[in-house]
């Protein structure tokens, strides 16, 4: 759910000065947070749907373009208001850009396409997802899955709801500095 991971990255932003007491460090607190993110809530999207495909029902199609159209909208909000947050929202975003489309491209590339590249898993010992998988390994061993349960999708909704008051939250009470002041 990219929506949820680009509005994580962009609170990490917020979570990282506010752990950080070193202003030339903050920055870079976020970006490990925004980074430990992606894992996390992967971990937790056991308990959503989850499972939106441009091919699939109509109601899976649906999901995938309101996320979609979801995710333009906060990577454009974002970047209009503080280009800072492309940061947290690259580092949210990392390994699911280096596990599906780098890796699978690479994969895929000596291939030549045969049959679209989505079910290719190639270089998994690369993987950054083995963050999650270890979470879902320890802490939510045995917990039921709830992937393609449609009555799931209004937990999806809760979640990017709560990311969404966060991030105005820690807007208000955590700005991030001015431009000038990092310099």
């Amino acid at each position: 759910m990219i929506p949820a991971h680009a509005l994580a990255g962009i609170a990490c932003m917020h979570l990282g000065r506010l752990a950080s007491r070193d202003k030339e460090s903050w920055l870079w607190f976020g970006i490990a947070f925004a980074f430990i993110s992606h894992a996390v809530i992967d971990a937790l999207a056991i308990f959503t749907y989850h499972d939106a495909s441009p091919s699939g029902s109509t109601f899976s199609q649906f999901v995938f373009w309101f996320w979609l159209a979801g995710a333009v909208s906060v990577i454009y909000w974002a970047l209009h208001n503080d280009r800072r947050y492309g940061y947290g929202i690259l580092a949210a975003l990392s390994y699911d850009l280096w596990d599906h489309w780098i890796l699978r491209g690479v994969a895929c590339t000596s291939d030549g396409f045969p049959d679209g590249c989505m079910s290719v898993y190639a270089y998994e010992h690369l993987h950054l997802h083995h963050l999650e998988w270890f979470l879902l390994d320890t802490v939510f061993a045995g917990v039921e899955r709830h992937y393609g349960d449609e009555s799931y999708f209004i937990v999806e909704l809760f979640c990017v709801a709560l990311l969404c008051a966060s991030v105005w939250w820690l807007r208000k009470h955590t700005p991030l500095p001015q431009e000038e002041e990092e310099e």
